[in-house]
């Protein structure tokens, strides 16, 4: 890289030149290839060195002689191998953020001599091991986050001496044992998040959070206590004895009770069908209505989740842009990835029809070839349709990389034709009305990681009713893919 051989001389540079580097801030830059040929860790004066956002990968690289270095972002790279011992020279270092990475193996105990770490970030890595006892050494420690990870053991006890700390995340890990009774004396806490662990225990008055604190310990087996935290109520030895005693009287009442929620959920289940494939439009008339109808969440929250997992749609989550808007990806609680197809705000008719088009077709159309459809936010100041995340994007962009391009061998490419046209054939003969799709082209077709292909962009499609005979004389599609039939 030309970056590395600048930071060569300047690190290894002639006898009159004065090394002065002490900020190296490239966030974004689509910066390639390893991490240690940029050799950074070579000049000394460093003090602010922040990477993130980039494609870097290989290994952390030594940093022993960057003595004077305060921060040190690599996060949302694809940096690999394990976190080196030698991290523990850094005795200037204020803030660490490795975040979104494919670092291995286990949290090194030399953790315990950054003195003066205030925030620490190792948030979905690929790490193991415990939680170091060393690392309750740093006295100064705000922001914890070691969530999305393969992390055992008990949490420390000594956590609870962090006076200072603000926000502790260890969410979505295999920590075991109780939750230490010195946590709730971190007075000017504000989240502490233990969800998704195998946590025991109870959590009862003992456990006096303060008002200003959130806190989530939902999604832990063994753990009971106080539903303001998400958890289960702990049932006393009486009430388990008493349950024990009437469980046999009640046992034919709850078998009576569930074959008749059986019977009225399938009921309800073939009146939902039933008028689902009768309704035929989405009204035109939702510019003067707020919408939110996202499938098996309820509409409010999973709104806000999605705000929250892409920060409000920063750009950072942000995998690809259109003419129509930009596609985001983002992961919810419990792991699940969504791709969010965010539409740009213009008081333009054919876009808002487009997008109801759109919500037309996929929420009645099912099968394999063709991407699904979970869900849309219809409002004054946002729109948004969320579909399953397909891992390898466009046929398009597979093309375009030669690389990607070698990997489409022959018997694939055969595959992703057929693939497509059992989905036209579906929307053609095997649906109830006829769907045309009216824009079939290769930034439309989706590969998921085996090459499968799904059809995607319903915004021009158009129903036909069976007894119309009669076609639109407007030209719609994409130049270069209208179908030459149209023009004679």
């Amino acid at each position: 890289m030309a970056l590395a051989a600048v930071l060569w001389r300047l690190s290894h540079g002639t006898s009159d030149a004065v090394q002065v580097v002490a900020n190296i801030s490239l966030r974004g830059c689509y910066l390639e290839g390893r991490l240690d040929q940029l050799q950074f860790a070579d000049l000394s004066e460093l003090d602010d060195v922040d990477l993130c956002n980039n494609f870097l990968n290989g290994c952390i690289p030594s940093t022993g002689n960057l003595t004077k270095l305060a921060y040190l972002d690599l996060s949302n790279n694809n940096l690999s191998g394990s976190i080196p011992a030698s991290i523990g020279n850094l005795a200037s270092l204020e803030g660490l953020s490795l975040f979104n990475n494919r670092i291995s193996g286990m949290l090194p105990p030399e953790l315990g001599f950054l003195k003066n770490l205030w925030n620490l970030d190792f948030g979905s890595n690929q790490l193991i091991g415990s939680i170091p006892p060393q690392i309750v050494q740093c006295r100064f420690l705000s922001f914890l986050v070691t969530s999305d990870k393969l992390l055992t053991g008990p949490i420390p006890q000594e956590l609870g001496n962090y006076l200072w700390s603000r926000e502790l995340h260890l969410s979505k890990n295999n920590l075991n044992g109780t939750i230490p009774v010195t946590l709730p004396k971190l007075h000017q806490l504000w989240w502490l998040d233990l969800s998704y662990n195998n946590l025991s225990g109870r959590v009862d008055a003992t456990f006096n959070f303060s008002v200003n604190t959130t806190v989530s310990l939902g999604h832990n087996m063994d753990l009971c206590g106080d539903p303001e935290y998400g958890l289960t109520p702990c049932h006393t030895p009486e009430f388990n004895k008493r349950f024990k005693e009437g469980k046999t009287n009640k046992m034919a009442i709850l078998l009576t009770f569930a074959c008749f929620c059986f019977i009225c959920t399938a009921i309800g289940c073939m009146t939902v069908v039933y008028y689902r494939r009768k309704s035929s439009k989405v009204s035109d008339k939702s510019k003067s209505h707020d919408m939110v109808s996202i499938w098996n969440f309820d509409g409010k929250i999973a709104f806000q989740d999605i705000l929250n997992a892409t920060e409000c749609f920063d750009d950072k989550y942000c995998i690809g842009t259109k003419g129509y808007g930009s596609v985001f990806r983002a992961e919810l609680e419990g792991g699940r990835i969504y791709a969010i197809k965010l539409l740009h705000t213009v008081e333009d008719y054919t876009d808002e029809k487009a997008f109801h088009a759109e919500i037309q077709v996929l929420t009645k159309v099912r099968h394999r070839c063709i991407v699904k459809l979970y869900g849309y936010c219809s409002h004054s100041k946002c729109k948004f349709l969320v579909y399953d995340l397909i891992e390898r994007g466009s046929l398009a962009s597979n093309l375009q990389e030669e690389q990607l391009a070698k990997e489409l061998d022959w018997s694939k490419r055969v595959a992703i034709v057929r693939d497509v046209a059992q989905a036209l054939s579906y929307l053609h003969h095997d649906y109830d009305t006829p769907i045309i799709h009216r824009d079939i082209k290769s930034s439309n077709i989706l590969l998921d990681r085996d090459f499968k292909a799904c059809v995607s962009d319903f915004g021009m499609a158009q129903t036909l009713k069976h007894s119309s005979s009669s076609w639109s004389t407007i030209f719609v599609g994409t130049c270069g893919y209208i179908a030459p039939g149209t023009l004679l």
